[in-house]
């Protein structure tokens, strides 16, 4: 596997470049349950529910109308969005989520942004 380069990452909403971001994570997690039974040594696990969360986060654009206006509105609507993590310039993980947004600014800097998301169904790598 390739080392990839992080400014070639993006962040989408649907098929729109949200601007401003420079930087995003993604959270995928599996439920595991203890099958394990008398007089076992070692225990054991299945695999149950998976879930997933993500952010991303940079300086705040309300002029950007397909990515922070729609995330805004989704986060004070409590609509889900599709959202997308790009790794290069083609391959992305992408799933619809809830969005929740953490705003902040100080006299002598930028308006900043973190949105957080919460899966709702799979997450998948395209």
């Amino acid at each position: 596997m390739a080392v990839m380069v992080g400014s070639a990452a993006s962040f989408k909403i649907a098929a729109n470049t949200v601007a401003e971001m420079d930087q995003w994570s993604l959270d995928v997690q599996t439920g595991l349950e203890e099958t394990q039974a008398f007089g076992d040594t070692w225990k054991e696990r299945t695999a149950t529910i998976k879930e997933w969360s993500g952010s991303a986060s940079g300086r705040f654009d309300d002029t950007d109308t397909n990515g922070h206006v729609a995330l805004s509105s989704a986060f004070v609507g409590g609509t889900s969005v599709a959202a997308r993590f790009y790794v290069d310039g083609t391959n992305y993980y992408s799933g619809t989520a809830f969005v929740q947004a953490s705003l902040s600014a100080s006299e002598n800097g930028l308006v900043t942004v973190n949105y957080t998301f919460t899966g709702t169904g799979a997450l998948t790598l395209t």
